[in-house]
């Protein structure tokens, strides 16, 4: 999710219509200028090369999930309807078949897994949802960044981690109350981090194909 102000002016972005690399691009109604969401920046149009902030406050679900937390949620209606009966994606995620087929030539991952990604200071990075269920601490070398990475053990795709990014261990004021944990896993982990008031980490939950096709530069992290 991105802030929708940009030099002192809020934009009203609706679907263009069009895929970059099998994903989204929005178009703001004011400038006309073209918005991938796998990056922050405006890939045409008037805005063309502008940078909109990213927040660390979308939270990718299920309905059932959504409802079940929030009973008051009222739904946004399309030509009158409130429900899909057919999942029209249903096919797609339980297949290993990529949008309209669309190739990548990184094969580090394979091209359906799902990911956790992100971008820090310039460099883009992403992790296989396989390598943090039930909360895992990742070290960004030679930076001595820490990241801490969080899903259920029964969480869905459509589910979106939990990511927070620590201090280096040396830094001041990093913190005992982090820096003492010893087991990185389970909520309470969570828990700790939120207490302790860590920074959220911005990203996406997406597919390899889609992130690595955008950023060909992604360093992968592993567990320590």
């Amino acid at each position: 999710m991105y802030d929708r102000e940009i030099d002192n002016r809020e934009l009203s972005f609706e679907a263009s219509g069009a895929l970059k690399k099998a994903t989204l691009v929005m178009r703001d109604r004011e400038t006309d200028s073209w918005w991938s969401i796998m990056t922050s920046s405006a890939i045409g149009g008037e805005l063309e090369g502008a940078e909109l902030v990213e927040l660390p406050i979308a939270e990718k679900t299920t309905w059932g999930a959504w409802r079940a937390k929030h009973p008051e949620s009222l739904v946004l209606s399309v030509d009158g309807r409130e429900h899909e009966p057919r999942d029209g994606y249903a096919d797609y995620w339980t297949s290993e078949r990529t949008f309209r087929d669309l190739g990548v030539d990184d094969a580090r991952l394979p091209a359906k897994e799902p990911v956790f990604a992100f971008e820090l200071d310039g460099q883009a990075y992403a992790v296989s949802h396989r390598a943090f269920v039930d909360g895992r601490l990742f070290s960004i070398e030679p930076e001595g960044r820490r990241v801490y990475l969080h899903r259920p053990t029964d969480a869905s795709v459509r589910a979106s981690s939990r990511a927070f990014l620590l201090p280096a261990p040396a830094e001041p004021g990093a913190g005992a109350d982090v820096d003492a944990v010893s087991v990185w896993e389970g909520e309470a982990a969570v828990e700790r981090l939120l207490a302790a008031g860590t920074e959220s980490l911005t990203g996406f939950d997406t597919y390899w194909y889609s992130w690595a096709a955008i950023h060909p530069d992604t360093r992968l992290l592993s567990v320590p």
